[in-house]
């Protein structure tokens, strides 16, 4: 894959869903969920630079996204949202079919 889409918390269940969609579509793309953010874990950095994109989902205004960023100067994509609902399946995987043909 050269779409890796990065999670933390709350997010494992929609971006689950999203990217088991995307794959049974016939796409190719790689997920990984955080469980602990400080300290990050040892082989991030190694992990990031193997994708050509990494797409961050964040309940929030892309907080995770710019400390990847500045820590591993890595080109993160927030997808972001701050309405008080969660992301849903549907939502995620069509932002993230744009992010890979790069609409």
């Amino acid at each position: 894959a050269r779409t890796l889409v990065l999670g933390w918390g709350s997010t494992y269940g929609p971006i689950t869903a999203a990217v088991r969609r995307l794959r049974a579509a016939g796409e190719s793309i790689a997920q990984a969920h955080l469980r602990h953010l400080n300290p990050f874990p040892k082989n991030l950095g190694t992990v990031l630079g193997r994708y050509e994109r990494v797409v961050v989902p964040e309940m929030n205004l892309g907080q995770l996204s710019a400390l990847l960023r500045a820590k591993y100067l890595v080109d993160v994509q927030p997808f972001t949202q701050v309405n008080g609902m969660p992301f849903k399946e549907e939502q995620l995987a069509d932002a993230l079919e744009a992010t890979i043909h790069g609409h």
